[in-house]
């Protein structure tokens, strides 16, 4: 007889059984969710509320041709249901198809959004972008459309606005000849990098307006000429063209003015939100000059507003303010004169702990050993060092190379702990500034520097902004306001 089987339960069984019900319970219950009555949405009117009932974009650079940049920085606002049933929306751009906007809902992006379910007392958000084609206007002109919502047949809206503003573009651009930028009317934006050759001379007329957008820079091989005036300042800063990015940094590389370079010159110029603000290589030879750089606002830079290495810098009636590390670095000597300059830092870029005022006559590596070493002369007479540490002023020599400095009737932040500052200066009193939290280095009544300054070399009859001086100036770059 053979055996009879043993009936053997398999306990995975159980378990494979419970997970298909529960499966099956889920799929059930997702459908009567998909399933909803449309007596369970709020059809009565429209009343979802609008964070924003204009969304705002600012200026916006018109569209570079065959290209899809520039695109506008992304507005976000909320819609609200503040009902206590769920509403069913659709949206749509007023303009359809041909918008220069487009938007996104619940990670849906079109012109046109259907079905978007917003549940009783809850909100979504819409990410809004705007794209403008060229106007052919000089100044920039109003770009509206308009979201619109339907709620059971009941609409509602928030207005979208921009301004658009025709540019002429440069893109990787190197000038092999003599090129001049005039135009300052309309502004002028830079893509990637622009570069003049040797021998070449990039010309930047009054009142140009220049946009550089993120990893920009402006390499100098020949030679840089920007031709500001007092009434018509040349100006240099980054491609978002509102107001609070003025005030940060890193937004592109900065002017490089390379080795072989000669006889470059600036003058009322505002330099602004690069990482390096201007940058100098390298001693000029055959008696040329390397930079000669007057009544020059560099301002809000992430590294650097000034630095030379081994390089020859003139400097007067400047401000170079609001640093992650230096207003000035003067690295592996050189030679370096400035009067009647301001140096402050108080923008809270980085946590730094040394002074924002550099020289050296030495290259040194991560260790503090010596690589390199080359003459420095230094010359600072009339200026303003200034900021929030004890020591805002730093020196790095060593006696195998020569270390001049001729640093007289200044007012300094600093403890002078290596005796370099060996003439006459004011050290640690209030300057005076109008408004350091808004980068306005302009003095006040309160100015200690007023009516202190000297006569060294040639006077030094206006300031920064083309105003005429006192008879006895006041120290800085700024005359002491009325």
């Amino acid at each position: 007889m053979p055996k009879q089987a043993k009936n053997i339960s398999n306990p995975m069984t159980g378990k494979l059984n419970g997970l298909v019900v529960a499966l099956m319970l889920i799929l059930a219950m997702s459908v009567l969710s998909n399933c909803r009555n449309n007596n369970d949405f709020f059809t009565s009117k429209n009343s979802l509320q609008y964070s924003e009932d204009t969304i705002w974009f600012d200026t916006v650079f018109t569209r570079v041709p065959g290209s899809t940049y520039p695109i506008s920085v992304t507005q976000i606002f909320s819609i609200k249901n503040p009902e206590k049933l769920a509403v069913n929306a659709n949206f749509q751009l007023g303009g359809g198809s041909n918008s220069p906007y487009r938007m996104s809902i619940d990670g849906i992006s079109g012109t046109q959004i259907n079905s978007i379910e917003i549940g009783a007392k809850d909100s979504v958000f819409v990410f809004v972008q705007c794209k403008l084609e060229a106007n052919n206007n000089v100044q920039p002109l109003l770009v509206m459309d308009s979201i619109i919502s339907n709620v059971g047949g009941h609409v509602s809206n928030v207005k979208l606005a921009a301004y658009g503003w025709d540019a002429h573009y440069y893109r990787d651009t190197i000038f092999s000849n003599d090129i001049t930028i005039s135009d300052n009317q309309k502004p002028t934006v830079i893509l990637g990098y622009m570069g003049v050759d040797q021998g070449a001379t990039l010309t930047i007329k009054p009142g140009v307006q220049l946009f550089a957008s993120a990893q920009t820079k402006i390499y100098i091989a020949g030679t840089l000429d920007i031709q500001g005036t007092p009434t018509q300042r040349v100006s240099i800063r980054g491609d978002k063209p509102v107001w609070d990015p003025q005030f940060l940094p890193n937004q592109w590389g900065g002017i490089h003015i390379l080795v072989g370079s000669i006889n470059n010159s600036i003058r009322y110029a505002d330099i602004t939100n690069a990482t390096i603000g201007v940058r100098v290589d390298s001693l000029p030879v055959n008696g040329n000059t390397g930079l000669k750089i007057s009544n020059t606002r560099i301002q809000y830079s992430g590294q650097a507003s000034l630095a030379g290495i081994t390089a020859d810098i003139q400097a007067t009636n400047c401000l170079f303010a609001d640093v992650g590390s230096y207003s000035f670095l003067g690295l592996l000597g050189g030679n370096y004169t400035f009067n009647h300059c301001t140096f402050a830092d108080y923008s809270g870029f980085s946590s730094r702990t040394d002074g924002h005022f550099a020289a050296t006559n030495t290259l040194r590596d991560g260790n503090g050993k010596l690589l390199k070493h080359a003459p420095l002369n230094l010359s600072v007479n009339n200026c303003i060092v200034d900021g929030p540490l004890k020591e805002e002023i730093q020196f790095d020599q060593t006696n195998l190379n020569v270390f001049n400095t001729q640093i007289e009737n200044n007012l300094l932040k600093s403890l002078n702990p290596k005796a370099i500052i060996n003439k006459p200066n004011f050290f640690n009193k209030t300057p005076g500034f109008v408004d350091v939290q808004r980068g306005n280095y302009q003095t006040d009544s309160t100015a200690f520097g007023y009516k202190k300054a000297g006569t060294f070399g040639s006077p030094v009859t206006i300031d920064l902004l083309g105003k005429t001086r006192k008879s006895q100036p006041d120290l800085g770059c700024y005359e002491k306001l009325p």
